[in-house]
């Protein structure tokens, strides 16, 4: 996934000559070692003569990075979440960086795409976030907000063609592939939401500055920006929820997913107005640590969080006035 992720071992590079056999071999080992499973080495430009690292996208029932990692002769092992780096030794007595990517099998299709031509995933998902989506690697998802707070992920789709097309972008090219880096580029500015702008590293929070810059292919891209007076500037509205009317246009389960969390966090609104902590503080005189344990022990006597808000929501004051007092007492 980029960079050296090794601890005991420095990654060499390898050429496109000694790279495509040693991702040929990997690829298939994997695949006998999961028959049943999805194992792909993602895709580079094609113009790419050399390579820092091999990525591999996994999919398999029973997966097990530390197998799979001896299964292609791991020299080391480091595992970061999903992502299992792993050190092979190479002809010449170097050891070259592979990394595992483990993968659902619903998410696997995306996935690939999301991660092949180098950073292009990550290029796309620029225009998403500012259209109001998140381009992922397991899909496009809508981000229902409570204020500044992320309430719930609605998955729009796992079809990356479906995907592009919102985003403006057309999936026959990006299935086409693309020979060099620039190639990438113009593909990234034909969607006719481009603008430059949302790829600024001043326009970036802070940690995806500091990722960002670390990107080569990133880096790149925003030279190529620069170079290119030309390009297209699109406008986007500061309010993100303007894009719903688009987004309902093209994933039409988008709406009753969109009224059923307003209709959950109205639901919580409700409940929380109801039973709250400054409530069981003036029934029961606690503050501080006790009141924190009453509220928790009150939390823990139903069977989940939507079970307190039923009785909550269907009670008198008096009823649940004498719930916190059992409580309190018990």
């Amino acid at each position: 996934m980029g960079g050296n992720a090794l601890r005991q071992h420095q990654a060499v590079r390898l050429s496109k000559k000694d790279y495509e056999p040693l991702a040929e071999e990997c690829v298939g080992r994997l695949r006998s070692l999961y028959p049943a499973g999805r194992v792909e080495a993602i895709q580079s430009y094609r113009a790419k003569q050399d390579f820092g690292d091999l990525d591999v996208l996994i999919a398999a029932d029973g997966y097990d990075p530390h197998t799979a990692a001896s299964a292609i002769g791991s020299v080391e092992v480091v595992r970061n979440g999903p992502v299992t780096s792993v050190g092979v030794q190479v002809p010449g007595g170097g050891v070259f960086q592979v990394d595992l990517i483990k993968s659902s099998f619903d998410e696997f299709d995306y996935a690939s795409r999301y991660f092949r031509w180098n950073d292009l995933g990550n290029l796309i998902g620029r225009v998403a976030h500012a259209m109001g989506v998140a381009h992922r690697h397991d899909g496009l998802f809508f981000y229902f907000r409570d204020g500044d707070h992320l309430f719930r992920e609605i998955l729009l789709t796992r079809d990356h063609d479906m995907a592009l097309v919102f985003l403006g972008l057309d999936p026959r090219q990006f299935n086409r592939g693309f020979d060099t880096l620039e190639d990438m580029f113009e593909f990234v500015a034909s969607s006719r939401f481009f603008n430059r702008d949302i790829y600024l590293l001043q326009n970036r929070n802070a940690k995806s500055r500091v990722r960002d810059n670390k990107r080569p292919s990133y880096m790149k891209f925003l030279a190529w920006c620069e170079s290119h007076p030309e390009l297209p500037s699109f406008s986007f509205p500061e309010n993100k929820t303007r894009w719903c009317a688009r987004i309902s246009i093209h994933f039409h389960e988008f709406w009753q997913a969109y009224q059923q969390a307003e209709s959950d966090l109205a639901r919580i609104h409700a409940a929380r107005k109801r039973f709250n902590g400054e409530l069981v503080s003036r029934i029961t005189g606690l503050t501080g640590k006790p009141l924190g344990e009453l509220m928790a022990k009150i939390r823990s006597s139903f069977g989940s969080p939507a079970a307190q808000q039923d009785f909550v929501l269907s009670s008198t004051d008096g009823e649940i006035e004498s719930l916190i007092l059992r409580l309190h007492g018990s």
